[in-house]
């Protein structure tokens, strides 16, 4: 890009024209700043004398220290050109320091030196910058830009300080400004700069086209883009229905395959409950069996006895007849409350044993159970419920039987003590 399509381009998208100047870097110039410049003021009566801070010094009563700083000074001057088509407008930033010798110079205002030199020279500047500016009447600086212009100015500025004993470092930016070339008023003024208002329409129209074209390749960048990240959506969503319709079927081949291990678990823990429950009613049937029989010996049993006391009583109360009759009476009572009692504890003893085997039988089948769910915390539980349930109703039975016993012997007795 050259300088001339730099600066109109950049004035006719509203930027700095130095943005896009491809102008070569200048020297910078370097006036030597230094930021612990001092100078001491030795005033004695009517005897003064000025010098440098020396390195090691130690001030007395008559010695004054007076800083030399480093100071920014900004200013801002603005040239209209061609009728008011252009203002350019000059945006100064200079760094400045007193010499020694400027300082030697102004003793009266050592205090506020860098205030002297504003009030000083600012007018110097303004006119020298206005002058540079106006040299710009040709039109020139449209073809080859104003970094020239800019360095010159900042030239300028150093070397006018520089001889006033003043370091300086001036930095000069300028920004042109056009008036708007649709508007129709003020246009015979105009007119007497033929060329730079053509030159500046041409280029207008040159940029006005360039950056239709501009605008035209970024929205079919744009569209393309969009219809990119469309189908990188568009592929996305596939995968991403891919990926969900997989784990879908993943999923359902899980379920189907743990409903079957479901189904085959429950199927022999059923197996299993139902001869668990065969096993333990043929163990009550054996059971009851084996306890009817007992208690029918001994019942049996009983009555006989019964039966030979009775007639030995019956003997005794022949014998003794009315005097041991009261005392025959007490002692068959005691024979019977006796052999009552012995009856009760084999029969305690009988449930006691008949209810090892049942547990025995249940811990056995309780041990079966748990080797072939192989731990399975489910089946455990619901065989736990099968066996307290079968307790209880084991519990349940066997309260019944003995409730029908003590029944029944609370009967014989009392059919006993009535004859």
């Amino acid at each position: 890009m050259t300088n001339k399509q730099a600066l109109l381009d950049a004035w006719l998208a509203g930027l700095p024209p130095q943005t896009f100047s491809d102008a070569p870097e200048a020297e910078v110039w370097d006036p030597g700043f230094d930021g612990e410049s001092r100078v001491v003021l030795a005033k004695l009566g009517p005897y003064y004398r000025l010098f440098e801070y020396p390195a090691k010094f130690f001030p007395r009563f008559y010695h004054r220290v007076y800083p030399l700083p480093v100071a920014e000074w900004p200013i801002s001057v603005s040239t209209a050109l061609y009728g008011g088509l252009c203002t350019i407008e000059a945006q100064l930033k200079i760094h400045f320091q007193a010499t020694f010798s400027y300082a030697e110079r102004n003793l009266e205002i050592l205090s506020d030196i860098n205030a002297h030199i504003k009030s000083g020279y600012e007018g110097l500047i303004r006119t020298t910058v206005d002058a540079e500016l106006r040299n710009l009447r040709d039109g020139e600086w449209i073809e080859s830009g104003l970094f020239a212009t800019e360095k010159q100015i900042e030239k300028t500025i150093n070397e006018a300080l520089t001889v006033k004993y003043i370091k300086c470092r001036a930095v000069c930016s300028l920004t042109p400004s056009f008036a708007d070339l649709e508007d129709s008023r003020g246009l015979d003024g105009r007119f007497t700069q033929e060329a730079v208002y053509l030159s500046i329409l041409e280029k207008n129209f040159e940029f006005r086209e360039r950056q239709a074209r501009e605008r035209t390749r970024q929205e079919q960048m744009l569209e393309k883009e969009r219809l990119e990240r469309l189908n990188q959506l568009h592929a996305l969503e596939q995968q991403k229905l891919a990926i969900e319709r997989e784990n879908q079927r993943q999923l359902l081949a899980v379920q189907e395959k743990q409903n079957a291990d479901q189904f085959t678990i429950e199927a022999k823990l059923h197996e299993e409950k139902v001869k668990h429950e065969k096993h333990l009613q043929s163990i009550e049937q054996a059971a009851a069996l084996q306890f009817e029989l007992e208690q029918q010996a001994r019942r049996q049993e009983l009555e006989q006895q019964l039966h030979a006391k009775r007639l030995e009583h019956e003997a005794i109360l022949k014998e003794r007849e009315l005097q041991a009759g009261y005392k025959a009476q007490e002692v068959l009572q005691q024979e019977q409350q006796k052999y009552e009692e012995q009856l009760e504890a084999e029969r305690i003893e009988h449930q006691t044993r008949l209810k090892e085997m049942q547990l025995q039988a249940e811990i056995k089948e309780l041990e079966l159970r748990v080797e072939v769910t192989k731990n399975k915390d489910a089946y455990l539980h619901r065989q736990i419920e099968w066996l307290v349930l079968d307790k209880q109703r084991a519990e349940l039975s066997r309260a019944i039987k003995e409730a029908e016993s003590d029944i029944e012997a609370a009967n014989r007795l009392s059919q006993l003590q009535a004859q």
